[in-house]
């Protein structure tokens, strides 16, 4: 992966949305809770806990707190620490003090009367707030509770941030990819930023396989200059094919994605090995206007290169009346063809069609020996021309050829 990621940033985490417990204890006496069979606080605690409920009552949540607090040595039984700690838990929510709230509400959710569905519904505040705090061996606990009982694409972003912020790309991308499946059951598709992370972890985890995926993926739905350049790389690592390539590079010079000297070169190389140096001495041109072509002497490559490409474009330009006219009198379809890539070349798009499409005849293709690269020249051609249903067609019938299907892909998915 080249260094066009930028910086990446863990995905945030939405506001902690702290699930209060409502002051709605009812603090009898000791009797009338016998009475009833229902648990009893003792007289001592009600004591604490009355001045607490009013505090809460009346808003005082720094008073309903401290109160609840004293009251907690003398609650014995779980059902009183149970009661004494949701005071705790309530005021400290109120309050905002998130740090002292997530360790009551881990001591109330150790009680052993706490309902299950609580915590369940307590596991997105604490991996929330542990997070928060840069405690991630607790933030990685709840967030796997939170999953394991409510999975949504929020808690693996959560979890994809501890893991990721921590460099453990691993784990990263198992909960990513674990996160982009529960998306995509819901009908949703992955956001740039976690294929952006996907990208990062397979790069750094050398996964070749994966990460074309996924760049591939990034081109298609967030085109841009960077994505485009690195699935380039990618793409060259695998020893592409060359008229592949050489389409792909057409490509990038369209959507003015292209910005290295090298990669103007090569295109240039290619062409000029193609049989097309008006279109190689094109890109020098629109190179040169980028500063991303220079030439420091005439005996450098650069320089050999522009004169090469000067050279046979004159050339092609006096013979190519000729060799149209003696196409057009045979039946070798790759003279056609090649006629329509000089034209193409030249700008002259029409008459690149008219010559291409001969070639492609039934009585003629036969000698044509690469009919995915005339393919892709003809739905480039219909594509500068704005017909753009011609340019699909001759792009599916390219993308057909194993050898030319990443570059037509790139060209019909920006159609």
């Amino acid at each position: 992966m080249g260094k066009s990621l930028g910086r990446l940033t863990a995905p945030a985490s939405a506001g902690i949305a702290v699930l209060l417990f409502a002051v709605g204890v009812a603090l009898v006496a000791p009797a009338a809770a016998a009475a009833e069979k229902k648990p009893q606080l003792s007289e001592a605690l009600v004591k604490k806990l009355k001045p607490a409920q009013d505090a809460c009552q009346k808003n005082d949540f720094d008073t309903c707190v401290n109160l609840a607090r004293e009251a907690l040595p003398i609650a014995k039984t779980p059902y009183e620490q149970q009661q004494t700690l949701q005071f705790i838990v309530f005021g400290l929510g109120k309050k905002g003090d998130f740090p002292a709230y997530a360790e009551a509400l881990e001591q109330l959710n150790d009680n052993e009367l706490q309902p299950a569905e609580e915590k369940v519904k307590s596991y997105p505040n604490l991996a929330k707030i542990f997070y928060q705090q840069k405690n991630f061996e607790k933030a990685e606990k709840y967030t796997k509770l939170w999953t394991e009982t409510a999975p949504s694409p929020e808690a693996y972003g959560i979890l994809v941030a501890i893991y990721y912020t921590q460099q453990n790309c691993p784990a990263t991308i198992a909960a990513q990819e674990k996160g982009i499946e529960v998306e995509k059951a819901a009908g949703k598709e992955a956001t740039e930023q976690e294929l952006r992370i996907l990208n990062s972890c397979y790069y750094r985890t050398n996964d070749k396989p994966h990460r074309e995926g996924v760049m591939e993926a990034l081109v298609k739905r967030f085109p841009k200059a960077d994505y485009y350049t690195d699935l380039l790389q990618v793409y060259q690592d695998e020893n592409l094919d060359k008229r592949a390539l050489l389409n792909l590079l057409r490509f990038g010079v369209e959507k003015d994605y292209i910005a290295r000297e090298s990669l103007f070169v090569e295109y240039a190389d290619q062409a000029l090995d193609a049989g097309a140096p008006a279109e190689a001495l094109r890109v020098i041109d629109v190179a040169t206007a980028k500063g991303a072509f220079k030439i420091i002497a005439q005996s450098d490559r650069n320089g050999k290169l522009m004169a090469a490409a000067k050279q046979q474009t004159a050339e092609d330009k006096k013979l190519l009346p000729q060799l149209d006219k003696e196409a057009r009198t045979g039946k070798n379809g790759e003279a056609d063809v090649k006629v329509g890539l000089a034209y193409m070349g030249f700008g002259d798009y029409d008459k690149a069609v008219e010559a291409i499409e001969r070639g492609l005849t039934a009585d003629r293709v036969g000698k044509v020996k690469r009919v995915d690269d005339a393919q892709m020249m003809l739905g480039i051609s219909y594509f500068k021309l704005g017909k753009i249903d011609a340019a699909k067609k001759a792009f599916t019938a390219a993308e057909a050829d194993p050898r030319m299907t990443k570059a037509a892909t790139v060209w019909l998915q920006s159609l």
